[in-house]
């Protein structure tokens, strides 16, 4: 399910009585990234960089002077709207199933056990459009985190006992909003849509 996406980070700024350290050049430099020209406010004391990459990632990195926390969020541009009709929710149950392992970190959980090991928190939503997926760390461990969540997306592995445990998983959370009213709300606007529009397909969960 691959379409152009966005990924997002925050970045620790050296407090004033460090020593300033002569900053190497940009890595992107290197993957022949197109850098972007972002306008913002004379009041917001964040630092943006817009980057599109050689395979059409578009990134948005934001350094922020205030934050204790480093994060990032991949956008991927496929929701419920995108299910086929025979498979229904198959692009949540997607979601759920890249939280598992992948061929460079084989063990499963290893990637939540590592967040949340080192003061962070992940999670993912699938809307009707698109699929995100996020979390926050300790800014020391950003790059290992990066790592781990990168390898979601270039070689994600799921096994079989995964797949029975995340329909089930699925299941439930289908189950817990059958006392929403929100949810239900939604569900009746589905109902009452044109049923050959995409919009009218079944969606559950978070």
């Amino acid at each position: 399910m691959s379409a152009p996406s966005a990924a997002s980070a925050h970045h620790r700024q050296a407090p004033a009585d460090e020593e300033p350290q002569q900053q190497p050049a940009p890595a992107t430099a290197s993957l022949g990234a197109t850098d972007v020209v972002i306008t913002k406010s004379a009041n917001d004391d964040m630092e943006y960089r817009h980057l599109v990459l050689p395979n059409g990632l578009r990134v948005l990195l934001v350094s922020d002077p205030t934050a204790d926390k480093a994060g990032a969020a991949m956008d991927v541009c496929v929701g419920s709207m995108c299910d086929p009709d025979h498979l229904p929710g198959l692009a949540h149950f997607t979601e759920h199933m890249l939280f598992y392992s992948s061929e460079k970190y084989p063990v499963e959980d290893e990637y939540t056990k590592f967040i949340s090991d080192r003061g962070g928190s992940t999670n993912a939503y699938t809307s009707a459009e698109h699929t995100n997926y996020h979390f926050d760390i300790n800014w020391e461990s950003l790059e290992g985190a990066l790592d781990r969540f990168a390898q979601f997306f270039i070689a994600p592995t799921i096994s079989a006992d995964g797949i029975e445990r995340e329909v089930l998983a699925v299941d439930s959370e289908h189950g817990k909003n059958l006392s929403s009213d929100a949810w239900r709300k939604s569900q009746v606007n589905k109902a009452t849509a044109n049923g050959r529009h995409p919009w009218a397909r079944f969606s559950t969960g978070a």
